[in-house]
């Protein structure tokens, strides 16, 4: 194992994210936050972005 890949262990950590239509929670990875990227709720199929009201 590299320290790139390391350093990749602590970038790919995941967080719990409330779906905004059906208020549950589910695991989504920090970088689609960081990014404001789209993201899916596993549970109702809604789509969001992560920092939206």
């Amino acid at each position: 194992m590299s320290i790139f890949d390391s350093f990749k262990m602590f970038r790919d950590k995941s967080v719990d994210v409330t779906c905004p239509k059906c208020s549950r929670i589910a695991q989504q990875h920090t970088h689609k936050l960081r990014k404001k990227m789209t993201m899916v709720c596993p549970h109702c199929g809604h789509y969001f972005r992560g920092g939206e009201d």
